[in-house]
């Protein structure tokens, strides 16, 4: 019984016992024949304290990577000998950048973040010239995901406030979703009672307004009204009611969002644990999904299906029908946390997840079970991603993002310092690079460099390349 016991915890993916199924194993083996191609250190410029790099990419030229940072702003820099090609700093970003990707146009890159002080800030800029072309705001908390849908330039950013907003960067036109949260019968019973007590504020407003009677924009007409006007004061309390009112959400902040290639649609993760699905063309909210106890961290949209997979913070992953809006299947990982990341492979059934135990597990969306789950060696790992045009077993997964790989191994960043090399066939691990840092919070390998040259970015504000001897 106490060996059927050992056999179900690991089938669900627990630690428990050294009984991991077939093909993942934890042999340590020594340091991986690489050495420094070049250092970047700009993000920490002279600073004696740590500024972490929170992600790096390779450019589709592959001669150049694009890193941002918690300095608030992103390098493009030759990756051969880390020199600068265009810095992009934000005038209207204080805070570190959390989310950046590049386009499919291969030339702009979308970045976001925190803003002011309680506000969120995203930019699209050219990263040839490090020039800023497009920005957008939200408002009480900071943008936290990022997602590109086909529709011309159009991007979907999840924010702390609750909304999510597509933002088109060509024409500037940003949407937040959703449009209007309370029943109709709520709506006006609310707004009947905030009519009566903006109605005097609003008349005396107005008196001083025509009282002035020159051509004045929204900031000189309220420096002009306010000190004589405190009744004016009263009728912005008003307005910012009304508005919350009719746009405010309880969802809690947005932190995954997908797009889903079957349809013109997406979906996204909320802090109230539930899945939503979108229409992206007219931004109707099509189906409320309801089952994680917890935020849901993760999410990603089925390449053939109507289909979703979210990861939450209850540490289960939860497949849905997008169509019927119902739970089709629900993986549970004992013992392993929450679920930090997820991805799906592009010509399998098989999906990848990344969870707060410095695991990495294999589950197959045909029979439920539980093919691999390799222990990482560092802490969580909160990012994965699959080289679509690769063989299958092109993984690459971080402790914080993770990029497109460009071999047959899982590549691995740890909080520790280390990129670790494992054999996805064998569960092998196969080598160690020590890059000196504190920790590593991404990693890139470049598909069309020196074959396996890696990019890691770490948490002591440097960006290491090493290449393979």
């Amino acid at each position: 019984r106490e060996l059927g016991q050992q056999l179900v915890s690991n089938l669900r993916g627990g630690k428990k016992g050294d009984c991991l199924p077939k093909g993942c194993t934890t042999v340590s083996i020594g340091s991986c024949a690489y050495y420094y191609e070049s250092l970047f250190c700009l993000h920490r410029g002279h600073s004696p304290r740590a500024i972490a790099v929170n992600s790096v990419q390779v450019l589709s030229d592959t001669v150049h990577a694009v890193s941002c940072g918690n300095d608030a702003s992103c390098w493009v820099w030759r990756i051969s000998d880390a020199k600068p090609r265009s810095h992009f700093v934000p005038k209207t970003s204080f805070g570190p950048i959390m989310a950046s990707s590049v386009l499919f146009d291969s030339m702009h890159i979308v970045s976001a973040g925190m803003g002011t002080l309680f506000g969120g800030v995203a930019h699209v800029w050219d990263w040839r010239s490090g020039k800023q072309v497009a920005t957008t705001h939200c408002t009480t908390g900071p943008f936290l995901s990022t997602a590109e849908i086909p529709e011309a330039g159009t991007v979907l950013l999840g924010c702390g406030n609750g909304y999510t907003y597509k933002w088109n960067w060509h024409s500037g036109e940003s949407i937040s979703l959703p449009h209007i949260t309370l029943p109709g019968v709520t709506l006006i019973k609310k707004s009947m009672v905030l009519v009566h007590k903006c109605k005097s504020a609003a008349l005396a407003a107005m008196d001083t307004l025509l009282g002035t009677g020159d051509d004045m924009t929204m900031d000189s007409f309220l420096d002009a009204v306010l000190p004589v006007s405190p009744d004016m004061k009263k009728l912005l309390g008003c307005l910012y009611y009304i508005n919350d009112m009719f746009y405010g959400t309880a969802f809690g902040p947005v932190k995954a969002v997908a797009y889903v290639p079957t349809y013109v649609r997406f979906v996204t993760g909320s802090g109230d644990g539930r899945v939503r699905y979108w229409n992206s063309r007219n931004g109707q909210l099509l189906k409320v999904m309801k089952g994680h106890r917890g935020p849901v961290n993760a999410i990603v949209g089925d390449l053939t299906k109507q289909e979703a997979i979210s990861g939450g913070e209850d540490g289960t992953v939860r497949v849905w029908c997008l169509e019927k809006g119902v739970q089709k299947f629900l993986f549970i990982q004992d013992y392993a946390g929450p679920v930090l990341s997820l991805a799906i492979y592009p010509a399998s059934r098989i999906i990848v997840v990344g969870s707060a135990d410095g695991y990495v597990r294999f589950w197959d969306l045909h029979s439920g079970m539980l093919l691999c789950a390799i222990n990482t060696g560092g802490r969580g790992v909160n990012g994965v991603a699959i080289n679509p045009s690769g063989p299958l077993g092109q993984i690459l997964a971080a402790a914080r993002t993770a990029i497109y790989p460009a071999s047959r191994i899982i590549v691995v960043g740890s909080a520790d310092g280390y990129v670790r090399f494992w054999d996805l066939h064998s569960g092998m691990l196969l080598c160690g690079i020590n890059t000196g840092g504190k920790g590593v919070n991404g990693v890139a390998i470049n598909p069309s460099g020196p074959l396996g040259q890696i990019l890691a970015a770490g948490a002591d504000g440097y960006v290491r390349v090493f290449n393979p001897r």
